[in-house]
C-alpha cells in the first residue's frame, strides 16, 4: 500500500519539473544551434585560444575573480563550441526556475497550482534577453541558479528542527550565496530577497509579536546567513582593489559625494524607470522590438512554438486544480496573495536599487541582464495581482497571455541572434576569400550590415581568430590585428594623422596604428564584403557618410597578397558558404589587386555560367576593368547597359578608367558609355 502512494508522491513532485523544462526548452533551445560568438566572447575566447584556460585568471582580476572559477572549467570542457556554452546556460536557467519553484513551494504548500504559474513566468520572463549569448552569461546563470538555490535551502532549513541537518543547510546556502556573489556583485538584492522571506516567515511563526518583534526575530533567524552579504561587501569594499570603473562600488557612490541633489534626483527618476521596465514593460517593450519586425515565416513559426506552449501550460494549470482544490480555493483566505505582494514589491525595489546606485539602468536592447535580480519580485507581484483581483477562467487567460507574450518574445530574440550569427559568419568567410593573411599592426574599420559594432573587439576579434591563432609565450594577450569603430573620434584620428593609441583591456593589448588602417565594409545583405583600396575607393550607393570621409585612408597594401589563405575555423565561424556570387567577387577584386587580368574575366565568365550577378551595382567595378583592358568591348558596353541608371556608379567606372593604360580604341569606347554625364 505504500509503495503506490510514494510513487504518486513522486510523480506530484516530479510533473512540475517536467512541465518547467518543457516550456522553456520549448521557448529557449529551437534556435539554439544557430547562436554563435557576440559581443565579449570575442576578446575572451580568443584569448583563452592563444594563452590558455588560464588567462581568465588575469581577465577577471580586475572586477569579478571569482568569474576564473566558472571559466576555465567551462572552456577546458567545452573548448570553442559555443554550442555547448548555450546548453550549458538554459541548463543553468532551467535551474533557476527550479530553484524558484522550490521557494514558492517551501512558501505557499497548498497554492501548487499558482506556484507553478509563478514560476513558468520567472523561467520565461522576457525581460531579460541575454540567454542567447550563453557563453559571457555562464557567470550570470550560475549564480542566478546558485541565488535561488541558496534561498531555498535557507527557507527549507527554516521548519527543520534537528540542528546537524538544519546547519548543514544553512552551510551549502552560505557556500552557494558567496559564490553567487563572487560572480555578479549586483546580485546582492538576492540578499533582500532572502531577507524578506525570512521576514516573512518570522512574522508567521510569531503572529501575536508586535513589529519590533518581529524585526528581532528575523534578526535572529538572519544573523547565520547574514554573512553572506556582510562578508562579501566587506571584501569588495576594503579589501578587494577594483580596476575596472564601472563595477567600482566606491568610485560610482562618489558621484553622489560630488553633486548630492543632482545624482540624487537622477537616481530616483531611473529607479521609478526602472521599477516600471521590470514589472510592466517587460512584457511588451521587447516584445515590439523584435517580434513585430519578424518576416512572415518567422512570426508563423513563432506563433506556433508560443500555442504549443500556451497550450501545455494551460493543460498542466488545468489538470492541477482538481475538485477539492476548487473547494479549498473557495474559503481561502487573501493572507498568501498579501504575502506574495509586499514580498513582490520589496523584491523588485531592492533588486533594482543597487543597480541604480551604481548608476546603472535597466535598457532591454543593451542592458537587459539587469532585469534579472528583480523579476523573481516582479513575477510574484503580477502573480498576486492576478490571482486576487480576477476570477478563475480570467486568471487562467491573463497568465496564458504572459506565456504567450514571453515565448514569442524569446523566439524573436532568438531570430535576432541567429540572422546576426549568419550575418558576421559570412562576412568573415568572404574575408578570408578575399585576403589571404593581413599585416601584423594592421587596424581594421568594419561596418556590418547587422548588428551595431560597439567595441573594436568585436572586429579584432574574428580577425585574429582566423589570422593569428597560434599560442604565444607572451606574458599578456597581444593583439596583432587591432581595430577602431567607425565613429567621430577615430575619423578625426585619420584626419589629424593621430599617434598610435595603445590599449589595455583586462590585461589583452593593442596598439591602434591608424597609418595601417584597412576598411572592410558590407552595407546591406544583398552586397558583398568590399576592401576599400585608398588609392582608389569604390563606394557603394548604400555606404554611409561617416565612411566616404575615410575612405581615402584605407591602405591595401595591409594585405599580403603572396600569403597562404587562412580559414575559418567551422566551429566558431560555421561551415563554409555556398561559393555563389560573392565568392567570384572576392576571389576577381583579389586577381585585380594582383594585376591578373586574365583571371578577372575567367572569373566573369564563370558567374555567367552559373547565372550569377550583383545586386549592389558597385560589384561591376573590377569587371568593367578587366573587360577594358583585355580589349573586350561587348563586355564593357553589355555591363555599361546594366548601369545606365546608376549615374554615381557609372561616375567612379568613368574616372578609374581613366586612369588605366587603355588603347586608345578602348579608351573611346569608355568615355562613350561612361562618361556621357559629362
Amino acid at each position: 500500500m505504500n509503495k503506490p502512494i510514494r510513487k504518486t508522491q513522486l510523480i506530484n513532485r516530479l510533473f512540475p519539473l517536467l512541465i518547467l523544462f518543457g516550456v522553456s526548452a520549448l521557448a529557449y533551445l529551437p534556435l539554439v544551434g544557430k547562436f554563435g560568438y557576440t559581443h565579449d566572447d570575442w576578446y575572451l575566447m580568443y584569448a583563452a585560444r592563444v594563452k590558455g584556460p588560464l588567462v581568465f585568471l588575469h581577465i577577471f582580476s580586475s572586477d569579478r575573480p571569482l568569474r576564473a572559477l566558472v571559466m576555465i572549467p567551462a572552456y577546458m570542457i567545452f573548448g570553442d563550441n559555443v554550442l555547448f556554452y548555450n546548453l550549458s546556460a538554459y541548463f543553468f536557467r532551467f535551474l533557476s526556475g527550479i530553484g524558484f519553484f522550490w521557494i514558492l513551494e517551501l512558501l505557499w504548500s497548498k497554492q501548487r497550482r499558482t506556484n507553478l504559474s509563478i514560476a513558468i513566468l520567472f523561467l520565461l520572463y522576457p525581460g531579460f534577453l541575454s540567454l542567447t549569448n550563453g557563453l559571457d552569461y555562464q557567470s550570470h546563470l550560475i549564480a542566478l541558479a546558485f541565488a535561488m538555490l541558496s534561498i531555498a535551502l535557507n527557507v527549507k532549513a527554516f521548519s527543520i528542527e534537528k540542528k546537524p541537518q538544519r546547519n548543514l543547510l544553512l552551510l551549502f546556502s552560505v557556500l552557494l550565496g558567496w559564490f553567487y556573489l563572487g560572480q555578479m556583485e549586483y546580485y546582492i538584492g538576492f540578499e533582500f530577497f532572502r531577507l524578506a522571506i525570512i521576514f516573512l516567515l518570522a512574522s508567521r511563526k510569531n503572529a501575536s509579536l508586535s513589529l519590533w518583534g518581529k524585526f528581532w526575530q528575523t534578526f535572529r533567524s538572519w544573523w547565520v546567513v547574514s554573512v553572506i552579504p556582510v562578508f562579501f561587501l566587506v571584501w569588495r569594499l576594503f579589501f578587494f582593489r577594483v580596476e575596472r570603473g564601472a563595477t567600482d562600488i566606491g568610485s560610482q557612490l562618489g558621484k553622489f559625494l560630488i553633486s548630492p541633489l543632482s545624482v540624487g534626483a537622477n537616481w530616483a527618476i531611473h529607479f521609478v524607470h526602472d521599477v516600471f521596465n521590470v514589472i510592466f514593460l517587460a512584457w511588451g517593450v521587447p516584445l515590439y522590438q523584435y517580434a513585430f519586425w519578424l518576416s512572415v515565416r518567422e512570426s508563423l513559426v513563432g506563433f506556433a512554438i508560443a500555442g504549443l506552449v500556451v497550450l501545455l501550460a494551460w493543460a498542466t494549470l488545468h489538470f492541477m486544480q482538481d475538485e477539492n482544490e476548487v473547494e479549498q480555493t473557495k474559503n481561502l483566505s487573501v493572507d498568501w496573495r498579501i504575502e506574495a505582494f509586499w514580498l513582490g514589491l520589496a523584491s523588485v525595489f531592492f533588486g533594482i536599487f543597487p543597480i541604480t546606485l551604481v548608476n546603472r539602468f535597466v535598457n532591454f536592447s543593451d542592458y537587459s541582464r539587469y532585469t534579472i535580480v528583480a523579476s523573481a519580485g516582479a513575477v510574484l507581484l503580477l502573480g498576486s495581482v492576478l490571482y486576487y483581483l480576477l476570477k478563475n477562467y480570467i486568471q487562467m487567460i491573463a497568465i496564458l497571455v504572459l506565456v504567450f507574450i514571453a515565448v514569442l518574445t524569446h523566439h524573436a530574440n532568438g531570430v535576432k541572434m541567429a540572422t546576426d550569427t549568419q550575418a558576421w559568419q559570412e562576412f568573415w568567410w568572404q574575408t578570408s576569400w578575399r585576403i589571404p593573411q593581413m599585416e601584423p599592426g594592421t587596424n581594421l574599420i568594419v561596418r556590418y550590415y547587422a548588428g551595431a559594432i560597439k567595441e573594436d573587439y568585436f572586429v579584432w576579434g574574428p580577425a585574429n581568430q582566423i589570422y593569428y591563432p597560434e599560442e604565444s609565450d607572451e606574458q599578456f594577450v597581444q593583439v596583432p590585428i587591432s581595430a577602431s569603430l567607425l565613429n567621430k573620434e577615430t575619423i578625426l584620428n585619420l584626419l589629424t594623422g593621430a599617434e598610435p593609441k595603445y590599449r589595455d583591456r583586462r590585461s589583452i593589448q593593442s596598439t591602434q596604428n591608424f597609418n595601417k588602417t584597412l576598411i572592410l565594409v558590407q552595407p546591406t545583405a544583398a552586397s558583398c564584403l568590399r576592401v576599400i583600396d585608398g588609392e582608389q575607393p569604390e563606394i557603394s550607393l548604400s555606404d554611409n557618410s561617416d565612411l566616404m570621409q575615410i575612405t581615402a585612408f584605407s591602405k591595401a597594401d595591409q594585405i599580403l597578397l603572396d600569403a597562404p589563405f587562412h580559414m575559418p575555423s567551422e566551429t566558431i565561424f560555421g561551415p563554409e558558404p555556398a561559393h555563389g556570387w560573392c565568392y567570384i567577387y572576392q576571389k576577381a577584386t583579389l586577381a585585380r589587386q594582383k594585376g591578373n587580368w586574365d583571371q578577372v574575366a575567367a572569373l566573369l565568365t564563370e558567374a555567367r555560367e552559373k547565372g550569377s550577378a550583383p545586386q549592389d551595382p558597385i560589384e561591376w567595378l573590377p569587371f568593367i576593368q578587366a573587360s577594358a583592358m583585355l580589349g573586350d568591348g561587348q563586355r564593357v558596353q553589355e555591363i555599361a547597359s546594366f548601369l545606365k541608371d546608376e549615374p554615381f556608379i557609372l561616375q567612379q567606372a568613368c574616372e578609374s578608367l581613366r586612369r588605366m593604360e587603355l588603347t586608345p580604341e578602348m579608351r573611346v569606347l569608355a568615355e562613350d558609355n561612361y562618361c556621357v554625364g559629362e
